[in-house]
């Protein structure tokens, strides 16, 4: 997606501190970033490189002790927990590793959960629900419970949960952290259709290079910074 792109999220000299005295971590350090519309960004870096605080933050699961972040024009670290809630269920899906399906709950019933928390009647999540797992590849899995399903559908199912909403926003969290190589590049295969069909704005975590090479664009932290910020005009 073009650099130009007009800006989704924005981090303006954006700090994160946790703890106090001996304990106290830095986790971001003074960071700007800014991710266009639309577009499918990569987010790497060891472990305590601030790359989940940045996540957490762009989804508005967390707030900057200091700097803003904005999230479609609004400074979201300055809202209260029951604003960013709103925000997030507005226009935020959420994809982690682990799927966080209800085991006893069919396909189906576990993608129309966040249409129940909006008070969507019942005809029209269903009808919701069978789309997004129409999008997703699996709709001859409706009534299948996760125990019925693979690990990569299960994570199918996740993704559907995550779009049925039609969020402006996809935050992956290491999407393809319990799959096997092929699975995972099924998986990988489809956010990357769902960006480019849906003009859907995706931001992944990822630690593996051959996942992050799917996005447009890459961003690497290391200790609380970015340290590189590389666009791919050859992504998928």
């Amino acid at each position: 997606m073009p650099a130009a792109a007009e800006p989704l999220v924005t981090f303006d000299k954006v700090w994160k501190t946790y703890g106090d005295g001996e304990a106290r971590v830095q986790a971001l350090a003074g960071v700007d970033l800014a991710i266009g519309r639309g577009e499918f960004v990569a987010i790497m870096g060891p472990s305590g490189s601030g790359k989940s605080t940045a996540m957490n933050i762009i989804g508005c699961l967390d707030t900057p002790t200091a700097g803003r972040h904005g999230f479609l024009g609004i400074d979201a670290g300055r809202l209260d927990r029951g604003r960013r809630a709103t925000l997030r269920n507005l226009h935020i899906g959420f994809v982690f590793q682990g799927y966080n399906l209800l085991a006893r709950t069919t396909a189906v019933e576990n993608v129309e959960l966040p249409l129940i928390y909006r008070g969507v009647g019942a005809a029209e999540r269903r009808s919701r629900a069978l789309e997004a797992l129409a999008q997703v590849g699996l709709s001859g899995r409706a009534d299948h419970t996760p125990a019925e399903l693979s690990g990569g559908q299960q994570q199918r199912v996740a993704i559907a949960r995550a779009i049925v909403t039609k969020p402006t926003l996809l935050v992956a969290d290491e999407p393809t952290g319990n799959l096997d190589t092929a699975r995972s590049h099924e998986i990988m295969d489809l956010l990357t259709g769902l960006n480019r069909d849906l003009g859907l704005t995706v931001v992944m975590v990822t630690h593996e290079p051959d996942i992050a090479a799917y996005a447009g664009r890459t961003v690497g932290f290391l200790d609380g910074h970015v340290e590189s910020d590389t666009a791919d005009s050859e992504a998928a």
